[in-house]
Formats: structure tokens, sequence, C-alpha cells
């Protein structure tokens, strides 16, 4: 044996350190320490940590999708249990714990799991400020709910005296410690609303994080949410809070402060009544004061004094625009006329010349066509003679017959002319109106007669219907005496 181990041949470094990581990786380890280093960088693929207790240390590292998936909020000093196994870095030679599943332990693990349930409930809208009830400013009657036994009750019940010796105490006394605590106390909150309690008291002492876990129970949490009446909390001292202090109307310090939340002392009342008297009294004399300068300020604008200040700026504006509307339609009137005379001697200088053009053209189109007229016209006109002879032989021929009718007819309408007549002596005589008279019934007294002869008028006034007797003289019907 000897021998063999003296002829085996030594292991490189390499080989040594692999022999051993694959000798500590097939066992795996559950160790409990507290965090003592942490890296957890972003952009790192593993977040690297060290666990210690009083005599060793030891460095760990996790990869980051698994830390991711515990959603744990790892910091120093939490006590924690890593299950994995050891492995060797070999380039450095340096020998880490590779964990595959991380926990809190002890009191570390039950405040995760309160703060994943805070988280949650928070989500679900129990800690919102417009869900919480307002208290009651002047109670009559108080719910108390803790330990019988513990120092706190007693502490309410004397400050209760103290500040409202008046107020009507409805107590419950239960255990506040144990796992079946938050049952207890839920009957009793229920209790005391049910005997009358306005407001209720939800206190107790200090204690450590696991005396106080029947105060972060999901149920005691809907039970304070659900309560029909406002939910005052006093639970341990100033740095302890539960979700029952999250989700109650009101959390307070301590059971003291619990108590003194409940209603102001009758002194403190009537110093808060009188504070706000004269905070009243200050703003309304503030408010007057403030409303009497906007008044004389209004009353000193100049609006209120000359009335034609409120439309100063507008008169003015609409006289400027006046002036500039008057300079503007100069020039443009001006620009015109400019254009006007121009385009008048364009046109002067224009229409000669072409004028001219077409008198040219004309003369030379009329000398052509007088030339050529005479030519073209000479054959029509050798017609239009022939055709005039014609037509004047013809029409001596047509009118001939209808000459010696028209003389028949002439000599007839002379035989029966009225002109004749009164060549033969015979007048006509007509009234004023110039109707014919042929009756003596046609005319009466006073008359007036018109007698038509042969070269003149007679103008008569009638006397006697039987008897006409001449009065004026002859009148020409131009106007000429006779």
């Amino acid at each position: 044996m000897a021998g063999e181990s003296q002829q085996r041949a030594p292991l490189s470094v390499s080989q040594a350190v692999t022999i051993a990581k694959s000798i500590l990786s097939e066992h795996a380890f559950k160790i409990v320490g507290e965090v003592s280093e942490l890296s957890n960088k972003p952009g790192y693929k593993a977040v690297y940590f060290t666990i210690k207790d009083e005599k060793a240390s030891l460095p760990c590292l996790m990869w980051k999708n698994r830390f991711q998936a515990t959603g744990i909020n790892l910091t120093l000093g939490a006590r924690v249990e890593v299950t994995g196994k050891f492995t060797i870095f070999a380039p450095k030679g340096r020998m880490n714990f590779d964990v595959s599943h991380l926990t809190l332990a002890g009191e570390g693990d039950l405040r995760q799991k309160v703060a994943q349930l805070a988280n949650r409930l928070r989500k679900e809208g129990l800690m919102d400020a417009q869900r919480k009830r307002p208290l009651v400013a002047f109670p009559e009657t108080i719910g108390v709910v803790t330990s019988p036994r513990g120092a706190a009750v007693h502490d309410v019940l004397r400050t209760l005296r103290r500040r409202c010796p008046d107020v009507a105490i409805s107590f419950a006394g239960v255990p506040v410690e144990g796992k079946q605590a938050h049952r207890g106390i839920i009957d009793a909150i229920n209790c005391v609303v049910a005997a009358g309690a306005e407001e209720v008291l939800l206190v107790r002492g200090g204690g450590s994080f696991e005396d106080l876990m029947p105060f972060n129970e999901e149920e005691l949490a809907y039970a304070i949410a659900s309560c029909p009446v406002p939910v005052i909390t006093g639970i341990g001292h100033e740095p302890d809070t539960s979700i029952a202090d999250m989700v109650a109307d009101l959390r307070c310090s301590t059971p003291t402060a619990a108590a003194e939340s409940i209603r102001q002392h009758a002194q403190e009342v009537l110093e808060t009544l009188d504070g706000i008297s004269n905070r009243m009294e200050s703003s309304l004399k503030h408010r007057l004061a403030r409303s009497q300068t906007i008044l004389d300020t209004y009353a000193s604008r100049p609006v209120f004094k000359d009335t034609n200040a409120l439309f100063a700026t507008e008169a003015q504006t609409l006289d400027m625009a006046h002036v500039r509307l008057a300079l503007c339609a100069r020039d443009i009137t001006t620009q015109s006329v400019q254009s006007l005379n121009a385009l008048e001697t364009r046109l002067n200088r224009s229409i000669p010349q072409g004028f001219n053009q077409r008198k040219v053209a004309l003369d030379r189109i009329s000398s052509r066509l007088r030339v050529r007229g005479s030519v073209m016209l000479q054959p029509s006109q050798q017609r239009v003679v022939q055709n005039q002879s014609m037509l004047s032989q013809l029409g001596s021929q047509l009118t001939q017959r209808f000459q010696n009718q028209a003389a028949l007819v002439t000599s007839r309408l002379n035989d029966l002319s009225p002109l004749k007549t009164l060549e033969r002596g015979w007048s006509i005589a007509k009234n004023d109106k110039g109707s014919i008279v042929n009756s003596i019934n046609q005319v009466k007294p006073n008359d007036q007669l018109y007698i038509t002869m042969m070269d003149g008028t007679v103008s008569c006034h009638v006397d006697d219907p039987g008897v006409v007797e001449e009065f004026s003289p002859i009148t020409w019907e131009d106007g000429h005496d006779r």
C-alpha cells in the first residue's frame, strides 16, 4: 500500500478543487444564522450575503430569480434559515454556500408574514383614510375591550373618570395573548357595541412581538373595519404598530393616550371654544376691514367719478382707428388716382395708334371695294334698270282701273260733303260740348251755341228756344278776328 501511494501521480490544483467540489455538492444542509453582510446590487446575477453565529461565519450566494421568488426584504441583522449545498468557486478557491431556499427564522418570519398580510389588506382598502369613520364629539357610552388583569385597564378607567366622569363605560374583559385571543377580542367588540357603545377602546399594555400577534390576525382586522362604530386602539408602546392599529379609525401610542382621545377635558373644551370665538371675531373684523378696503378701492376708481373713463381706452382706440382708416383711404385713393392716370395715359397712347392702324386698313379695304364693287355691281345695276322699266309699264296698266274708280268716288264724296251744303247757304249749330244741335228741343235759355258757316263760326247766346240772336262777331278757329 505504501508503494502504491508513493507511485500515484500528484493532482493539479484544479483537479483537487473539482474533486472537493463534487464531494461537497453531494450533501444538502439547512442552516440558521444572522445576516452580517449583504450585497444586492443591480445588474448582479446573484445576491451575496454572509450569515454568522457566535463562533463562525459563512459566505452565501443565491441566484436572483430564486431570491426574488421568495418576496423577502433581506436586511442586516435578520435571522434567516437557508437551505442549499456547499460549493467552491474554482478561480479564487473560495467556498460558498449556494442557497436554494430562504426564509426568515423566529420573529423575523412572523414579521414577514405580518408585512405580507398588511400589504394585502392595504390593497383591499382597509387602511384607506376615506374608509375610516370620524370620532363622536361627545359620546355618552364608551366600550372598553382589554385584559381585566393588566395595568392597561386601570390606566384607561382612571383617565376616563378624570376627563369625562359622566360617560357610561361598557367593559369587556378578554385574554389579549394566545392563539385564540383574537376570537375573544372580536366577540368582546360585538358585545360592547350591542350594549350601546358609541366608540370602542381596544387596548393592551406592552409586550414582545409574539405577545402582540393576536392584534395582527386577519379576522380581527376585518372585524374592526366592519364595526358600526369608531374603534380606537392603544396597543403596546410607541414603537409597536399592529395591523389592528392600521385598520382602526384612530391609532394611539398607549392605552392612556387612547382614553384621552375620547373627549376633551371641560377646561380644554372651554379653551377651545374661547379660541374659536377669538379666531371668529378676528376673522370677522379682518373680513370687514378687507371688505371696507375693497369698497374704498372700488369707490376711488375713476369709472365711478367719471363715466367717460369706462370707455376711455375704447374711445381712444376708435379715434386712432379712425385716423388710420382716413390715412389708409387717402393712400388708397391716391394710389387709385395714380393708377387711373397711368391707365389713361396708356389708353391715350394706345388707342390712336390702334385706330390709325385700323383706319389705314379700312382705307385699303374701301379702295379695293370701290374698285371691285363697281365691277361686281355693274351686272346687277343693268338688271335693276330693266326690272324698273318693266315695273313702270306693268304698274301703269294695273293702276289705270283703280284711278277711274277713285275719280268716281271722289266726285260722289264731293257732292255729299258738308262743305258743299255750307256753300249753298246752310249752317251747322253745335252746343258748348261740341254736339250738333238739330232741334230747338235740344236747347234752353242761356245756352251757348256755335254756328258754323262756310267761312267761319258764330258764337250765340239763346234767349228763347224759338228765336236765335247773334251776339258776338265771327271768330276763326285759328283765333283771328274777322
